[in-house]
């Protein structure tokens, strides 16, 4: 088929895309059918974004999360897409909330959740992600300081709104039941499972994670073989912050209630001398109990 033809038959399909599970896997299934096309394909996506609807661009802002986080999909079409990623991904998120537009707020639960699925996934490198957030936020408390008037001039129409709830509620379905899965790792593996997928597979994450771009430029030899402790620690190490002084004074903390630092107990007391021998009284015998019933008694005793 002509690229033409196929453009368009892309862009009528983008034309069908909402919340539902299904329209997004048959533009998935269109990417992955004629991946020779994805400069072209990705152009259609990026002119979808920029003459959409709030509602519209949302939904195609979720078609382009489903490229990296679907699991259906192969890490060779990812490959594709993830320079077009890097290069427009500010331009996207610029896109889905844009300033000066009052309805921009209803796109900013969901864009949050998706970046939160992103870091944990390691889509993009941390400082990006970061540098998302920080512009979220900022737009978000812009929004707020609009006028009523700019507030009244971009609200959406009761039909959107209502078509709108809707979307919203399949979206919100869909990221609570992503929430639930845990990233392949190996701590939350062997924390469920008992056993590591690198104890199976060394390259398990492999196929599933690349590292990140830094990662491959220490690498110099090439030959490095990126397993799950390999990922898991790189994590940890771009999150935890450089030593300072706060370390050092917890270190010096810890110290103090060590063992090492303890007084010495106590030499152990002497045993008290025996006391005089206290005069024995003769104790009272034990009440007996009754032989005989209440009824009796009394009546004895009459």
């Amino acid at each position: 088929m002509d690229p033409f033809q196929l453009r368009l038959r892309f862009i009528s399909t983008l034309h069908r895309l909402n919340a539902s599970l299904p329209t997004i896997q048959k533009s998935l299934s269109f990417l992955v059918d004629h991946p020779s096309l994805h400069a072209q394909l990705w152009d259609c996506i990026l002119d979808e974004f920029r003459s959409g609807s709030i509602s519209r661009r949302i939904n195609l802002l979720f078609l382009v999360d489903a490229i990296f986080t679907d699991d259906t999909l192969s890490s060779s079409i990812r490959s594709l897409f993830r320079p077009y990623l890097e290069r427009d991904v500010y331009l996207l998120f610029d896109l889905a909330v844009p300033e000066g537009r009052w309805d921009a707020l209803l796109n900013v639960p969901a864009v949050t959740k998706m970046l939160g699925a992103w870091k944990t996934r390691l889509v993009l490198e941390a400082s990006v992600i970061e540098d998302l957030e920080t512009m979220l936020s900022v737009r978000k408390t812009a929004l707020y300081t609009l006028s009523p008037g700019q507030r009244a001039s971009t609200l959406l129409h009761p039909t959107d709104m209502q078509r709108r709830i809707e979307e919203d509620r399949e979206r919100h379905k869909r990221l609570r039941e992503r929430s639930w899965i845990l990233p392949p790792t190996a701590f939350s593996h062997q924390s469920l499972f008992g056993t590591r997928p690198e104890q199976l597979d060394p390259t398990y994450l492999t196929r599933k994670q690349p590292a990140s771009p830094r990662e491959q430029r220490e690498d110099t030899d090439g030959d490095r073989v990126w397993s799950t402790q390999d990922l898991d620690f790189s994590q940890m190490w771009d999150e935890t912050s450089d030593f300072n002084d706060d370390d050092v004074e917890g270190i010096v903390e810890d110290e103090k209630t060590g063992w090492l630092h303890q007084p010495p107990p106590p030499p152990a007391s002497a045993p008290a001398p025996a006391s005089a021998a206290q005069p024995v009284f003769a104790q009272p015998p034990p009440a007996q109990p009754p032989r005989a019933p209440a009824s009796m008694r009394n009546a004895q005793r009459a």
